[in-house]
């Protein structure tokens, strides 16, 4: 068999299980990308899905793969992680973005709850824990408002 007549077949239950978040790894740096796929492989609630390195590939990534969740650094160097999202969001507003830089800019925060992501972590301190931390109780701002009327 080719390896292009080859299809992927999933099996579920019929309900995805809210536990589990399929993550989609945006980074330019391939030992970034390293890192946090170790850190996140060791929590059985997270499956890495696909990676990207740069904000275009990551859109189209997001498209095909439909993440629940998006780790995404901030500075790329096509586009970045802020304009990525901002795309991505207007595809799909259910996925919850976490994005992610070397530097502590305190204006990284408020940018990314402004733009509707979960929030912003430093590199080093992203961990599955801190991601746990941004994504489980996250309400995207449309539901969030829709909840309060």
């Amino acid at each position: 068999m080719s390896q292009d007549s080859s299809k992927i077949i999933q099996f579920s239950s019929g309900k995805p299980d809210p536990a589990k978040h399929s993550v989609l790894l945006v980074d330019d740096q391939d030992t970034f990308r390293d890192i946090v796929r170790n850190q996140l492989s060791n929590d059985q609630t997270f499956t890495i899905i696909g990676e990207a390195n740069d904000g275009t590939s990551a859109i189209e990534q997001s498209d095909k793969l439909s993440p629940s969740v998006i780790v995404m650094d901030i500075q790329m160097p096509d586009m970045s992680g802020i304009e990525a999202a901002r795309h991505i969001l207007d595809m799909n507003p259910g996925v919850r973005i976490v994005l992610t830089s070397m530097g502590n800019d305190a204006e990284y925060e408020p940018l990314a709850r402004e733009i509707g992501a979960c929030g912003f972590l430093p590199k080093r301190e992203l961990s599955a824990s801190s991601v746990h931390a941004l994504i489980d109780d996250y309400i995207p701002p449309a539901e969030s408002a829709r909840m309060a009327a």
